[in-house]
């Protein structure tokens, strides 16, 4: 756990957003959405796997970038005024090594970015609450620090044994109300609510292009895939 480095928001103002969190465990925040600032949008562009699959617009990272200046403003711009929309993901599969399929949401790349803000937001309320040992999906951190944390505990603590579990198709069955709810007990600013509640109802377009949407569920991409 000692390789694990404690995350810490770029932002000076959402270091603050981090400090109220942990100082304040049932504190629920009104004002964030004014967070996503053109240079938070910037810091989640420049986060983004340029190798990455495109979504359904077919936009890579290089071709957004170059004219990426122009381009984030106007995306901030749609952003304060209400006139953004979340497009659906682009929905493929790829092989499990027990012979099934996974599937994969492939977002479009304004969506990522928009995501990755708001992540970072969320990151400074909700990275106080875990635990050290904590590592799936946490910034600044990954599945072979896990991996190397258990292997200094096997050696060097005292384990009688080991257990190994999976929630069975997990992302495919988060019931959306359910996790708004969640999300409502930290967060009460309605710009921000509303952004995810977009990203949930958006839906998926298959490869064969039928539009799917749903009451649950939440889209794996190709960031998620070597951690679940």
């Amino acid at each position: 756990m000692s390789q694990a480095q404690k995350w810490t928001p770029v932002c000076p103002k959402l270091r603050r957003v981090q400090e109220l969190a942990k100082a304040n465990p049932k504190e629920r925040f009104t004002s964030l959405a004014h967070h996503i600032t053109q240079d938070a949008l910037l810091r989640s562009f420049k986060s983004l796997d340029g190798k990455a699959a495109a979504g359904v617009d077919g936009v890579t990272k290089k071709a957004y970038g170059a004219n990426l200046e122009e381009n984030l403003k106007a995306l901030h711009g749609r952003l304060k005024s209400g006139e953004y929309r979340a497009t659906p993901v682009l929905r493929v599969y790829i092989e499990k090594p027990d012979g099934g399929k996974r599937p994969l949401g492939m977002p479009t790349l304004e969506d990522k970015i928009v995501q990755g803000a708001v992540v970072e937001i969320l990151n400074c309320i909700y990275e106080g609450d875990f635990m050290g040992f904590s590592y799936g999906f946490r910034p600044g951190r990954s599945a072979h620090q896990a991996l190397q944390a258990l292997q200094t505990v096997l050696q060097k603590g005292k384990v009688n044994w080991v257990l190994d579990m999976d929630i069975s198709k997990f992302f495919d069955t988060i019931d959306h109300k359910e996790l708004m709810s969640i999300i409502e007990r930290r967060v009460k600013d309605s710009r921000l609510l509303r952004l995810i509640g977009k990203w949930l109802a958006v839906g998926a377009v298959e490869e064969d292009g039928r539009r799917i949407r749903g009451k649950q569920g939440t889209p794996q991409d190709e960031r998620m895939k070597d951690e679940g």
